[in-house]
Formats: structure tokens, C-alpha cells, sequence
């Protein structure tokens, strides 16, 4: 074989080796690209439904935190044995899209109002744990924020 019909065939086969590597590179980019699309998709959406959750709950604490039964409270808004329920059930449906760090924060929050739902009333009388309550749902919320990488 002469190197004048090596260099025929190289050019012959270099075009068809190029295109299948950039095929290649393209189709694996491109994948990782929709999956990724994905689950942003659906960390924006469970973000949403804890972000609605613990909102409510917020309303929910304000007449207490404020000490004035008289302020609006959300139509939306439950209490904190059933908002605890609801947090639960959409920590179960969309854990696979937190990270570990929002993760742990809505674990804790969790286990925080599980806590305050053991409080009696006369629990009350030196401390005000309803303004702690929304401190830690706010602090949720920034978190669960940072998850979705938009800052």
C-alpha cells in the first residue's frame, strides 16, 4: 500500500468517523439536556406546592404571632396538624427533587411542627412560639429558592 492510497482512504473514511463522533458527543448532550429541562420542570412545580403549603402556614401563625385574633387569616390556610399532614404528603410525592440541604430543612421543619403540635395551651404563657414557627417556615422557603438555582 503507498501512502498516496493511505491518504485516499483517509479521506474517504475521516469525514465518516468525524460525523459519527459529533453524533455521538451531540446525542449524549442533547439527553442530558432534557433530562435536565426535567427536572427543573418538576422542581418548580414541587417547589410551588411546598411553597403554597407553607405559605399558608404562615397565615395561619400570624393572628398568634401578632397577638391580634382580628387580622385575615387565608381561606387556604389549616391548621397545624393538618398543614403537617399535607407538608408530609407532598414530601413523600416530590423528595426526589430536593437536594440534600432542602431535604433536611423540610425534615426538620416537620419535626418542629409535629413538636408544636404537642404544646398545651398553658405551654404558652412564658413563650411565644408561633414568631419561631414562621422564622423557620421562612428560612424553609429561602431554602427550597436556593435549590432551584435561579439566583
Amino acid at each position: 500500500m503507498e501512502i498516496t492510497e493511505f491518504f485516499k482512504w483517509l479521506a474517504i473514511f475521516s469525514p465518516i468517523v468525524s460525523g459519527i463522533i459529533v453524533g455521538i458527543v451531540t446525542h449524549k448532550l442533547s439527553n442530558r439536556s432534557k433530562r435536565i429541562d426535567i427536572l427543573y420542570q418538576n422542581k418548580i412545580r414541587a417547589f410551588h406546592e411546598f411553597h403554597k403549603i407553607l405559605i399558608n402556614y404562615r397565615f395561619e401563625l400570624e393572628p398568634s404571632i401578632y397577638n391580634n385574633p382580628f387580622l385575615e387569616r387565608s381561606f387556604d390556610a389549616k391548621g397545624s396538624v393538618e398543614t403537617l399532614n399535607i407538608l408530609n404528603n407532598a414530601f413523600v410525592s416530590n423528595s426526589i427533587y430536593l437536594n440534600k440541604e432542602s431535604t433536611k430543612a423540610v425534615m426538620d421543619l416537620m419535626t418542629k411542627i409535629n413538636f408544636f403540635c404537642g404544646f398545651n395551651k398553658h405551654d404558652f404563657e412564658n413563650i411565644n412560639p408561633y414568631l419561631d414557627m414562621a422564622v423557620e417556615v421562612n428560612k424553609v422557603v429561602n431554602i427550597l429558592y436556593k435549590d432551584l438555582n435561579l439566583k
